[in-house]
């Protein structure tokens, strides 16, 4: 592994006679695979069988809430709507909800479906033969919602009965459960949408980009299910775009028929290192956002004393005015996609930590614009760090590789 990481440090190769090469590196970094090749194909098998299992237990047609027979043939989980539409259309809402952030998304995977220490979730279509056929098939092969008429159909069968009902506001009611499932997909749904419009891959109007689209609201809603006390954030959509694309679009067919499995478990295993930077409740803690963003600031005065004076005690622009979103999305909105996806090689791969990493980035970032944010007032610095100018992707990296090597003393206020 050492090896491997300071190979895709440096960056994977992306040229035509090594398509595929990255989202191999990337599965191992992300730990959905071991080192040792021999294991992945069974590794692969039973990872993707248990995210057809989550979908499973976790994403209930509506209809069938109207017999008891169908509550109980999933157990602890609850309704959601990912069916409706014929292909998982349903979103989930933007919510750092539940009470506590206090089970990391790893520990709740290994508790609820068995996923091996190593291997987080990436998302993806499940495709091995212990897989049901009809996730294996992609989104569209999932059996449609029941039509309006016969919703409302059994509706009306258990309000009668007396039995749980859509009206019901009961701590136990799966109907309850059920709309609080549709709040989060709408959210879901909303922010895939507007994920990437600048690339067809996401936005199309075509069957193909809405299937993708649907797979990733579908691997979104799962990741929420499965972690109560988070839920799903708005941004995570962000940091689950690339690592799908770049499984659907492996030139290896079967690995691209279960790009929604596989990026899951990888997007898992990246918000457990990122997972305290979208809990509202960890925000003032040593873990939240304010204390990355704390860290960040250090860093620049430890590095660029002159600049950080300009910018904090000077024009008086605090990091959370631009750096929220340059570290919560991991970059993904401040370089073109390719760019991004390079910075990702060696954010996933740096033997310091993927945080240490991007503060790193961060600060290259600030001293690549240093003239002009020296030269610049209030408002003119923070259009340049909130609308971050093209540059070379290299010489970011090149600087932040630099700033490892320097020698100084970070002093936290």
């Amino acid at each position: 592994m050492p090896l491997l990481r300071g190979l895709a440090f440096e960056g994977v190769p992306d040229e035509p006679r090594a398509r595929g090469l990255r989202a191999s590196v990337w599965r191992v970094l992300l730990g959905l695979l071991p080192a040792e090749r021999a294991q992945w194909e069974r590794v692969l098998r039973r990872k993707r069988a248990e995210y057809a299992q989550f979908c499973e237990e976790l994403i209930l047609d509506p209809k069938n809430l109207s017999t008891p027979a169908d509550l109980e043939a999933a157990p602890g989980s609850h309704p959601n709507p990912l069916l409706s539409h014929g292909s998982g259309n349903s979103s989930s809402s933007l919510g750092s909800g539940g009470a506590a952030c206090e089970e990391d998304a790893q520990a709740r995977l290994a508790r609820g479906g068995g996923a091996e220490p190593g291997g987080q979730p990436p998302h993806g279509a499940a495709g091995s033969s212990e897989a049901p056929a009809g996730l294996r098939a992609g989104v569209s092969a999932l059996p449609p919602s029941a039509s309006a008429p016969a919703q409302l159909e059994a509706m009306q069968r258990l309000a009668m009965s007396g039995d749980d009902h859509p009206l019901s506001n009961t701590s136990g009611s799966r109907w309850k459960a059920y709309f609080q499932d549709v709040e989060v997909q709408e959210q879901i749904e909303r922010d895939v949408a507007r994920t990437h419009p600048d690339m067809h891959f996401f936005s199309g109007e075509g069957g193909a980009a809405a299937t993708r689209r649907a797979q990733m609201r579908r691997a979104l809603f799962v990741f929420a299910k499965l972690n109560p006390g988070l839920r799903y954030v708005q941004g995570m959509n962000e940091l689950y775009a690339p690592l799908y694309f770049l499984f659907r679009t492996d030139p290896d067919a079967e690995a691209a028929q279960h790009a929604e499995a596989d990026a899951f478990f990888c997007f898992v295993d990246l918000m457990g290192e990122f997972r305290d930077h979208f809990c509202q409740q960890l925000d003032n803690t040593e873990v939240g956002i304010r204390a990355t963003l704390g860290r960040l600031n250090a860093m620049l005065r430890a590095h660029d004393e002159e600049l950080w004076e300009h910018l904090d005690r000077g024009i008086k622009i605090n990091p959370q005015f631009y750096a929220f979103r340059w570290i919560t999305l991991a970059l993904t909105q401040e370089f073109s996609f390719p760019d991004a996806l390079r910075l990702w090689d060696s954010l996933l791969s740096d033997p310091a930590g993927r945080t240490d990493c991007l503060l790193r980035l961060c600060i290259a970032m600030l001293l690549n614009v240093r003239q002009e944010l020296l030269q610049g007032d209030f408002a003119t610095c923070m259009k340049l760090l909130q609308r971050y100018p093209s540059v070379d992707v290299h010489l970011v990296l090149a600087r932040a590789e630099a700033l490892k090597r320097a020698k100084t003393v970070i002093v936290l206020d």
